[in-house]
């Protein structure tokens, strides 16, 4: 039997705002689903049968008031205004007449918060009864606090304390349940306080007849809003299955602004260490309030790391403004492998393409057959991504030393794409690049962000012994095409040459790690990759690969690639999965092996139209639905 609480306390302040560039609401206000986050609360509140809530509001209450309706359904609502309202003398000033009239406990509410009602039942039906909810990862502002093995808070950490040396600390969200004995009990303390939220914790865990237990939430189940980003995040996470997966399929990234965890982008998840961040955070305002250098001045840096000469060297806000710029200046007609990188494809007029389909058993170019196929079809250039994306297959560089060869002999031009070398084994010992001097008719295409696991940064490089060509592809770039901080990471970058070297080696040990896990899964066939992602055939009674983004994408907050979109046979087979830290890989493996029983037994629908996954444990799954 669940115990109805009499009262709820919610915090809010009207001068937290959201700003958009047409308007500005106090962030209690942003709509959410046609419903006020404040107005959402209230009615969750209700229908738990809370008697009464009073709502605390910084200053004043004008722009937080509204008219809530039949969805308080009969509970008492009292909003007033306060000067500081946090949790600490709140209690004292504000509520104290409430509190001493409660038997029971009170929940209260510190944030303009956003979460399932499932949560609320869970705290209403704990045995515990003083409650704080906390997640791992719970934001800057989260008050950090310590937990022994029974999960009771034993200590509450002070702003100033380093949470790089605090890695067990655990940050609350927002989310309380007191009995109200302990609540009076702080109160009669009588202690002036300085920092409420501190020192209310920190006379409450004093309190040894009432200890206070960590309650932790879903992850990304609980969100608060503070901007307008906060607010993008909450509406998608709370939407619907299909409109959820609608969102993640026309995205391209950004998905920082949203509550799922991707295995799409293929960056580098062990790079950069803190201490990198830390020296770009130091130059931050100088690299953000003046222009970066020019174009030859970053190439000159570049051809630095790359060991190469200057002029050899085009440099690009990533792969694909480079792949546009030497299409624009070639104007060529393309013979590619497929399946790969499907942007060497996109940037020019399907009727200029060939696909040489790869073998289905195992994927592997070989290069005198695609030689043979190039000059058959009178292609001007040949693409080879290598390692191949999506299927992680590696050419070796002796193959490729013979095909640039062999295509020179006939007038064609070599263009290989090596943004995922330093991946496979041996590193950059694969690369062609030492040896373009003995074949000017060769092209490397490559992206630096992916390898130091800063995709955002958009920085890339085409290198060829063709110095017409190179002055040309530069021509069409902008004089200032790459930012002031992806200049400054070529220059700070060489202090942490060993942990880079590091990270692709625990990359290489991951990907091991994880085509075993895959492999675990019945039906699942893995081909073994000399990237930092596998490509992989579903089993073939699952319905189909994007079926399978979908149901991991709206049941678990998974992305992932299927790759019905490639130019290959069976497209919609295959999935395309990045290797991440081991609990995000085993989780990924869990979902796998959990919608595989699913589809092996009687398949219950959706309203959406999506198979029923049961929930997996509170640790990883999401548990949709408000």
């Amino acid at each position: 039997m669940v115990e109805k609480p009499r009262l709820a306390v919610v915090v809010t302040d009207p001068q937290d705002m959201i700003h958009t560039w047409k308007k500005s609401i106090p962030a209690a206000q942003g709509q959410l689903q046609a419903h006020s986050i404040l107005g959402r609360l209230l009615s969750q509140l209700a229908y738990a049968g809370v008697q009464k809530t009073v709502v605390l509001a910084l200053g004043s209450t004008v722009d937080i008031a509204d008219d809530f309706g039949d969805d308080l359904n009969g509970m008492e609502l009292c909003i007033r205004a306060v000067r500081r309202p946090v949790i600490g003398r709140l209690i004292e000033s504000a509520t104290a007449k409430e509190i001493a009239e409660v038997d029971g406990n009170v929940l209260i509410i510190t944030e303009n918060l956003v979460f399932d009602f499932s949560l609320i039942e869970r705290v209403l039906k704990s045995k515990d009864r003083n409650i704080a909810v906390v997640r791992p990862g719970a934001g800057a502002k989260a008050l950090r606090i310590l937990a022994d093995t029974g999960l009771r808070l034993t200590a509450v950490l002070p702003e100033t304390t380093s949470r790089k040396i605090n890695k067990t600390a655990i940050g609350t969200v927002g989310i309380y349940s007191f009995e109200a004995a302990l609540l009076r009990s702080i109160v009669r303390s009588g202690r002036q306080r300085t920092h409420d939220d501190y020192e209310f914790f920190e006379t409450a865990i004093r309190l040894h007849g009432h200890p206070i237990h960590a309650m932790y939430a879903e992850p990304n189940r609980v969100m608060r809003v503070s901007d307008a980003a906060d607010l993008v995040a909450a509406e998608f996470a709370f939407s619907s299955y299909t409109e959820q997966f609608e969102t993640v399929e026309r995205l391209h990234g950004g998905y920082w602004r949203y509550p799922v965890s991707e295995h799409i982008l293929l960056c580098n998840v062990h790079f950069p260490p803190s201490a990198l961040f830390d020296r770009v955070t130091e130059r931050l305002p100088d690299l953000l309030h003046l222009y970066p250098s020019g174009h030859c001045e970053i190439a000159a840096q570049i051809a630095e790391m790359a060991n190469l000469p200057p002029d050899f060297l085009a440099v690009g806000n990533g792969a694909s403004e480079l792949i546009r710029a030497l299409y624009g200046e070639l104007n060529p007609t393309v013979a590619i492998p497929t399946p790969t990188f499907i942007e060497y494809q996109n940037a020019i007029s399907p009727n200029n393409v060939s696909c040489f389909e790869l073998p289905s058993n195992t994927f592997d170019l070989h290069v005198d057959e695609f030689a043979r196929f190039t000059v058959a079809k009178g292609a001007s250039v040949a693409v080879v991504v290598n390692p191949n994306n999506p299927t992680g297959r590696l050419v070796p560089v002796g193959d490729l030393r013979k095909l640039a060869s062999s295509l020179a002999a006939a007038n064609c031009q070599l263009v290989i794409d090596e943004s995922f070398i330093e991946f496979a084994r041996g590193g950059k010992e694969n690369s062609v690049e030492p040896y373009l001097i003995d074949f000017p008719n060769t092209v490397v295409v490559k992206s630096i962000g992916k390898v130091i696991g800063l995709g955002g940064v958009r920085l890339g490089y085409l290198a060829s012994a063709d110095a017409h060509l190179v002055l040309g592809v530069r021509k069409r770039l902008p004089l200032w095409n790459i930012n002031g901080i992806a200049e400054y990471l070529l220059w700070v970058l060489p202090e942490f040459c060993d942990e880079l070297e590091a990270s692709f080696e625990k990359t290489r040990e991951d990907i091991a790690s994880f085509s075993v896990m895959l492999s675990s899964v019945p039906g699942f066939q893995v081909l073994p990759s000399q990237a930092n992602y596998l490509f992989c055939r579903i089993p073939d009674r699952w319905p189909g690969a994007k079926h399978a983004a979908q149901v991991l994408a709206t049941e678990y907050g998974l992305l992932v690639r299927h790759c019905g979109y490639q130019s290959m046979k069976d497209g919609d087979r295959y999935l395309r999965l990045t290797a991440r830290t081991e609990e995000e890989n085993r989780f990924l493996i869990s979902a796998l092996q959990q919608l595989n029983n699913e589809l092996n037994a009687p398949t219950l629908v959706t309203a959406s139209g999506v198979p029923s996954i049961q929930s997996l444990s509170d640790e990883g799954a999401l548990v949709k639905k408000a």
